[in-house]
C-alpha cells in the first residue's frame, strides 16, 4: 500500500479505533494492582497514542504531500539525485547601514536582516517585510545601476522567516556570490498572510479586501527602490517562492513582466489554489486572468521561469508540467523534474544554489559581468 493511499489511511484509522476499543474493554483487567498491571496500562496508553499519531500523520501527509512514498519517508533515495533539467520556450559581516530609520534589525544574520512596515499607496495595504542586504552594503560602492533584487515569498501556512531558517537562503546566496555566479542581491521577504492566517494566494480581493497583488507587484518594489540602492529595471528584479509562495512568485512575474524578469518556483503551481477564502470563481474574468498556463499558450510574456516539481507532487506537478509543455517564445521555462519527492522545504533547500546559478546565467542584472 502506498504512503498516500486512501487504503493506508483507512487501515491506520481502523487500527487506531481498534486499539481504543481494546483499551476501553480491557481497562478493568488492567486496573488491578501490581507492577505487571501498571506496565500493561502504560503500554496500552502508549500504543493507543502511537496508532492515533500514525493515522493523523498519514491523513496530513496525504493532504499536503510532505512525503511522496515510503522510500521518501525513510530517506532511501536522494531527491536531488533523481532530478533532471529541461528547458522549453524561446531564447536562451560588518556594520550595515539601512535607509529606513524605522527598520528593526533582526538579531543574528551578520546584522544584514531588517524588519519594516511597508505602506501601500497604490493598494491601501500596509504589511510587514524582511529585507536581507548584501554583505558590506553601505560600506562599499553598489554595482553600477544598483543592486539586483529578489522578492521572495513564503509558503502557507508560514512566515518570511521560512527563507532564513528552513530554506537557509543566506549561505546559498553568499556562496553563489563567492563563486561569481550572481551579483550580490537585495532580498525582500513580504508577509503574505494579510489578514493573519488567510491563504491569500497573493491576489487582489474584492471591495474592502486587501489588494495583495498590487501591494507585492508595485508598492513593495517602489518602497525598496526608494529606501535602498536597488536597480530599477526588470532585468535586475526577480521573484522566488516555495509552495503557495511559488505561485505568488510565478503570478507576479508572468503578469508583471515590466517589473520582474524571472521567477524561481520551488514546488509551486501556475493556477490559484484557494482554500476556504475564495474572492472570486476560477471561471470568472478575474480567475481566468490568473490561469498562467493559458497565458503561456495565448500571450506568453518575455520572462524566464525556473521551476522545480516532483512527478509525485499532486499540487505542483500538473500545472508546472503543463506550463513547460505550453511554453514558447518569448517565454522560456527551465523545469527541474524529480521522479519522486515530497512537498517540503527540506527538499527544496538543496536546490537553491542551482536556482541562483541559473538566475545569474539568465537575467542580465544578476550576471557578474554586469557588476
Amino acid at each position: 500500500m502506498g504512503l498516500a493511499s486512501p487504503v493506508t489511511q483507512w487501515v491506520a484509522i481502523g487500527v487506531a479505533c481498534a486499539a481504543l476499543v481494546a483499551i476501553v474493554v480491557g481497562w478493568r483487567l488492567l486496573a488491578r494492582r501490581g507492577v505487571l498491571a501498571l506496565l500493561g496500562r502504560a503500554a496500552s496508553l502508549i500504543a493507543v497514542n502511537l496508532t492515533v499519531l500514525v493515522a493523523v500523520f498519514l491523513v496530513v501527509n496525504s493532504k499536503f504531500g510532505l512525503y511522496s512514498d515510503w522510500d521518501d519517508l525513510l530517506g532511501i533515495q536522494s531527491a536531488q539525485s533523481a532530478a533532471t533539467t529541461t528547458t522549453s520556450g524561446g531564447g536562451n559581516g560588518g556594520t550595515t547601514t539601512v535607509s529606513d530609520p524605522k527598520a528593526e534589525q533582526i538579531a543574528g544574520y551578520d546584522g544584514r536582516v531588517f524588519r519594516a512596515q511597508v505602506p501601500g499607496p497604490a493598494s491601501g495595504v500596509t504589511g510587514t517585510v524582511l529585507v536581507m542586504l548584501p554583505a558590506g552594503y553601505g560600506t562599499k560602492p553598489a554595482p553600477a545601476g544598483g543592486y539586483p533584487v529578489i522578492e521572495a515569498f513564503h509558503g502557507y501556512p508560514g512566515t518570511p522567516q521560512q527563507w532564513l531558517e528552513a530554506m537557509d537562503v543566506m549561505p546559498s546566496v553568499d556562496g553563489a556570490v563567492a563563486r561569481r555566479q550572481i551579483v550580490s542581491p537585495i532580498l525582500v521577504f513580504p508577509d503574505l498572510e494579510i489578514p493573519a492566517g488567510r491563504d491569500t494566494e497573493c491576489v487582489n480581493g474584492g471591495p474592502g479586501e486587501p489588494q495583495l497583488e498590487t501591494w507585492m507587484s508595485k508598492d513593495v518594489p517602489d518602497w525598496v527602490e526608494s529606501h535602498y540602492q536597488a536597480a530599477r529595471t526588470a532585468s535586475s528584479w526577480a521573484t522566488m517562492g516555495l509552495s503557495m509562495g511559488a505561485w505568488c512568485a510565478n503570478q507576479m512575474t508572468m503578469l508583471h513582466p515590466d517589473r520582474f524578469g524571472a521567477t524561481i518556483s520551488f514546488g509551486g503551481y501556475f493556477k490559484p489554489n484557494f482554500g476556504s477564502w475564495k474572492p472570486f470563481a476560477l471561471n470568472s474574468p478575474a480567475g481566468q486572468r490568473l490561469d498562467l498556463v493559458t497565458l503561456a499558450k495565448v500571450s506568453p510574456p518575455a520572462v524566464r521561469v525556473w521551476a522545480l516539481a516532483s512527478k509525485s507532487d499532486s499540487l505542483s506537478w500538473p500545472s508546472t508540467s503543463a506550463l513547460a509543455a505550453a511554453a514558447h517564445g518569448p517565454l522560456q521555462v527551465t523545469m527541474v523534474t524529480q521522479q519522486q519527492g515530497g512537498h517540503r522545504t527540506s527538499i527544496w533547500a538543496g536546490f537553491v544554489p542551482q536556482a541562483l546559478d541559473w538566475l545569474g546565467e539568465n537575467l542580465q542584472g544578476f550576471a557578474p559581468t554586469s557588476a
